[in-house]
């Protein structure tokens, strides 16, 4: 199965014309699992009317200390929260990072391969978990 753009992108790129030849395969498909994981990791699970498992728990009260076994529970909810909505990424992972640069804040790493052109190629993305449980895709 070929990763594809979601619908409404692709509607969007065919109404732009020229500009989505100037995307490579591999822009298009990392740019579209990007903007779903963003919208998917701001989400708060059971706020979406069509599936009330979308979008990731509230992790607040996980994310204000950040102690080791608190954030390996944040980066599993993460992870298959990541596993469930997002088919194209194949075999995710999520790991934690340790080496964060802002106060009261786990910096991570998600990542797994996506298919172009029927060749699976790896896609690395960094996020940050506030303290509020926020979590935002660098």
């Amino acid at each position: 199965m070929e990763s594809r753009e979601r619908i409404l992108e692709r509607i969007a790129f065919w109404k732009e014309g020229a500009e989505r030849d100037r995307l490579s395969r591999y822009e298009s498909v990392s740019s579209s699992v990007r903007a779903h994981l963003s919208r998917l990791l701001t989400t708060r699970k059971g706020s979406v009317p069509i599936s009330p498992e979308y979008g990731v728990p509230d992790l607040s009260n996980i994310a204000g200390s950040f102690e080791s076994g608190t954030s390996l529970q944040m980066v599993q909810t993460i992870l298959e929260t990541v596993a469930r909505f997002e088919p194209r990424l194949l075999s995710p992972k999520v790991r934690a990072l340790d080496d964060t640069t802002e106060l009261s804040s786990l910096r991570i790493e998600i990542s797994g391969e996506i298919l172009v052109n029927d060749q699976r190629t790896l896609i690395q993305i960094p996020a940050f978990v506030r303290a509020n449980g926020e979590i935002l895709l660098s």
